[in-house]
């Protein structure tokens, strides 16, 4: 995630330029009016009327260039916000199937959440911070300089001691910061869990247990947010303390020189100036870094939560399905777990050949179909497609290959037709064919709009059997040689189903697998098997 961040330099680049020019116009503007007012005190009138109008310009200009250090910021910010969003969500998608399906996904919701809002105060808005308090301390430096070179010594020194102490005190927040992530991945899944079950609570009366728990896990979070919070308070005091200890020290010896008569009244102003250029950014510094360097623990638990447990090598390509595909002694149980769901699997499903898979529930039905689908590997035996190992088979190139309907049924806030399509491109024809093939039709010519129809939240304004009949289009209209079928007419009516099974069996250019508990007599005999599964076949 670093290296991704590297990619936001330029606009980093560009903030800083624009902070960096305003901080030294505006230390330009102090020493205008600091010779401005030695003019005044020497009474030289006629060289200060000269030297008005080039103060006024200068003050006008720093306007814009506020607004200009405002909108530069803002668009680092943003642009960083959404390269490193961008980085995890499409590393969240290049997770395995079968690993991301046994891991708790409350984790990536806590990640894409807090932990980010924790990245964005912490590591993107703190790095300018830090750089925007430097700049200013730079500026405070140049003006003591002007006034005793000696100061630029001293600036050094404050920079080294307090960097320092940033290291030292951060060591104690890192710790802490783990903790309190850790406590929002469990947070984000417990809130996850009560919400999902939200029917369930309210049917068994169950409001004061799960608010209890809701409220105590609450208190921990901020119990741990309190004890960061406080560390924190005590490293900024100290820092604090330090700083101003170290400034006070300054103006004394500054006041020093201005009574023995070795800097003018104008050099007194402008050195106080400059301390207070250099005071408050060493404050901000001083916060922000502490925060900067607990960032690296934070990205390495964000990036584990990404990181793929098979690094297998898939080295093969196929750009289509040929011949058939073989289960030969094939072995199935889920890691960590002695159970076998399948066992001496042996099936060959012949291109364009229709299969109906039945089985009890618990039978391994759709774990077989798991397989078809190389979301998982064989635990033992080997599953072949066109004489390759389905193992050495690009998953990119395999799943371009296979239409899935799935039991789960997902559908976009998006149109009709961008839920039909998902995004590529079909004609008219295409899209009406797989209308009226899945049973959409009568559905279709009732909206209001058509099939630019919106839908909304996961189809709530649509029934359960229009959600599935959606799928299914979705599945005939990407054309795909292998169709894999879990439940597919579960929602729908008997009527209903059995025209879209006729017509689905009746695509000679399709290979269709279908797990189903729901069995017609009428279209039973035009699969060219059925598949009984009890943990093996027969």
């Amino acid at each position: 995630m670093l290296k991704k961040y590297t990619n936001i330099f330029p606009y980093l680049l560009l903030a800083m330029v624009v902070t960096g020019c305003n901080a030294v116009l505006d230390g330009i503007v102090n020493l205008r009016i600091m010779d401005m007012l030695d003019l005044v005190i020497d009474g030289r009138m006629d060289a200060l009327r000269q030297r008005i109008p080039q103060l006024l310009i200068l003050a006008v200009l720093l306007v814009p260039m506020g607004i200009l250090v405002g909108i530069t910021s803002s668009y680092y910010r943003r642009k960083a916000n959404i390269v490193l969003k961008k980085y995890y969500m499409k590393r969240v998608f290049a997770k395995n199937i079968a690993e991301f399906q046994k891991e708790n996904n409350a984790k990536y919701l806590s990640s894409m959440t807090n932990d980010f809002n924790t990245l964005e105060m912490n590591l993107i808005t703190g790095i300018f911070n830090v750089f925007e308090g430097v700049t200013s301390f730079a500026v405070g430096i140049w003006l003591l300089s002007t006034v005793d070179a000696r100061m630029i010594i001293l600036a050094f020194i404050l920079i080294a001691i307090n960097l320092i102490i940033s290291v030292i005190t951060s060591k104690p927040t890192k710790k802490a910061n783990k903790e309190r992530s850790d406590m929002f991945d469990n947070y984000t899944s417990y809130i996850k869990e009560i919400l999902s079950a939200f029917h369930i609570v309210k049917n068994y009366n169950l409001q004061n247990r799960v608010t209890d728990d809701y409220y105590k896990k609450s208190e921990e979070i901020q119990q741990k947010g309190f004890i960061i919070e406080k560390l924190l308070s005590f490293i900024i005091s100290f820092q604090h303390l330090f700083m101003m200890g170290s400034m006070l020290g300054l103006i004394t010896l500054v006041g020093y020189f201005a009574v023995a008569g070795r800097i003018s009244t104008g050099g007194l102003l402008l050195t106080i100036s400059g301390i207070g250029k250099m005071t408050w950014p060493m404050f901000h510094i001083g916060e922000s870094l502490p925060k900067i360097f607990t960032s690296g623990d934070l990205i390495r638990k964000m990036e584990k939560t990404l990181e793929n447990s098979d690094t297998y090598v898939e080295t093969v390509d196929l750009p289509e399905f040929k011949d058939e595909i073989v289960f030969s002694d094939v072995e199935f149980s889920y890691e960590d777990s002695e159970q076998i769901i399948l066992s001496d699997i042996n099936i060959r499903v012949k291109k364009n050949g229709k299969y109906l898979v039945v089985g009890p529930s618990g039978g391994g039905k759709s774990t077989l179909l798991k397989l078809f689908r190389k979301y998982f590997n064989p635990s033992k035996g080997m599953i072949t497609i066109d004489g390759h190992n389905l193992k050495d088979i690009k998953r990119d190139h395999y799943y371009k290959l296979i239409g899935n309907i799935e039991q789960q049924v997902f559908i976009f806030e998006d149109t009709v037709r961008n839920n039909l399509t998902l995004y590529k491109e079909y004609s008219d024809e295409e899209i009406m064919e797989a209308i009226r093939a899945s049973g959409l039709t009568e559905f279709v010519n009732q909206l209001p709009q058509g099939l630019d129809t919106i839908i909304y939240d996961n189809g709530k304004n649509i029934s359960g059997g229009e959600r599935s009949r959606i799928v299914i289009a979705r599945a005939l209209l990407s054309k795909a040689g292998i169709l894999l079928m879990d439940e597919a007419f579960a929602s729908l009516d008997m009527e209903r189903a059995r025209e879209i099974e006729k017509t689905i069996l009746s695509l000679k250019d399709m290979t269709v697998i279908n797990v189903s508990h729901i069995i017609f007599n009428d279209t039973k005999h035009l699969y060219d098997r059925v598949l009984t599964v009890k943990k093996t076949i027969t």
